[in-house]
């Protein structure tokens, strides 16, 4: 291959995808955090308002007060309490694909704030992260993304290896050099030590993005169904039915189907720091219909994630992921600045 070659690839693609590699740099460091940092953003709306020592709210109270602040929509998922001082968080969606949320007290079942997903910021950082707000062309436009990460990284660490006994010598920048050449160096520096973290994230990023495109056939249509309204008698016996057979379960979200459905998960941390069981039951029944254990279920996320978000290795290992995240900000604006900075000290170039 030609002197040069792997410089040519760096920089073409990483000018191409440093707007997107800068937006996922920066929502990444949002969300790596994500439950403390919306309670200390937003207290009013993501923190529980009313005393511990109430006991929580049924769940049928808790679905009802969201769909009284959006009446025409329905609750499609609502997401637990994370912790003692957290906030329950619905998502509701409307005939026409519209979606808001509502944060709710899951003390006295007392709507927080609603709205769209510009609401709560930390929300729209985590939406932004994993498929840009959009459906299966963000997704695939955040796969992409990743692997044109992957290719940068790999080309900058070819361009730049000097040999494996002068790899320390190699990351060193003097003082004395001009600020043009310093900042060259300082990208280069930063990209060679952060090299390992950034090619983890990629690859873990596009197997998780990948893993939710609409490859292969599509599914044939089958005529809709009428969406059945439960009660809140349904769903409070849906839920009792669960405790009933799973005395234990802690719940971490649930899915309302449009039939009649609760899809929820169930956390099993002894599994994994984001292990769910899941578990489906018909509430017009109600009838526990399913029981998916997290070590039998074979969803490509539930090994993935972890890694991808640094729970598989704790506070360091976020703390690791934010220090590669916060390099990876400082190259997405050095690598372009550089370019243009000596595009324009070209003779010739316009002033």
């Amino acid at each position: 291959m030609k002197p040069g070659t792997f410089l040519r690839i760096h920089r073409w693609i990483a000018l191409a995808f440093a707007p997107l590699l800068l937006i996922q740099a920066l929502t990444g460091t949002m969300i790596l955090f994500r439950e403390p940092l919306a309670q200390t953003l937003d207290p009013g709306a993501m923190t529980r308002q009313s005393s511990h020592d109430m006991q929580p709210a049924p769940l049928s109270q808790l679905l009802e007060a969201a769909g009284a602040r959006f009446p025409t929509m329905r609750v499609t998922r609502l997401f637990m309490p994370s912790g003692p001082d957290a906030a329950a968080f619905a998502q509701l969606t409307g005939a026409q694909g519209e979606v808001r949320y509502a944060s709710i007290d899951p003390g006295n079942a007392r709507v927080l704030a609603a709205g769209p997903i510009w609401r709560f910021p930390i929300e729209a950082a985590l939406q932004i992260h994993y498929r840009l707000l959009g459906d299966w062309l963000g997704i695939a436009i955040v796969t992409l993304n990743g692997l044109a990460l992957f290719l940068i990284g790999v080309s900058g660490v070819k361009h730049w290896w000097p040999g494996r006994g002068r790899i320390v010598a190699s990351l060193k920048v003097r003082r004395n050099l001009p600020s043009r050449i310093k900042l060259r160096l300082y990208h280069r520096s930063a990209g060679a030590i952060a090299s390992i973290l950034i090619l983890f994230s990629a690859t873990t990023g596009v197997l998780l993005a990948a893993a939710d495109l609409p490859l292969g056939p599509a599914p044939a249509s089958a005529a809709p169904a009428r969406t059945i309204t439960l009660s809140s008698g349904q769903v409070d016996n849906a839920i009792s039915l669960l405790h009933a057979r799973l005395p234990e379960a802690r719940m971490r979200d649930i899915r309302i189907g449009p039939d009649g459905t609760l899809a929820i998960n169930l956390l099993a941390p002894e599994a994994g720091p984001r292990a769910v069981d899941v578990v489906q039951i018909d509430a017009t029944g109600p009838s526990l219909d399913k029981v998916l254990k997290s070590d039998d279920n074979p969803a490509l996320w539930l090994t993935v994630l972890p890694l991808h978000a640094g729970d598989s290795f704790g506070l360091p290992g976020r703390l690791l992921l934010m220090a590669e995240a916060l390099a990876l900000i400082f190259l997405c604006i050095s690598g372009p600045l550089q370019w243009w900075r000596a595009r324009s000290s070209r003779p010739g170039a316009k002033k």
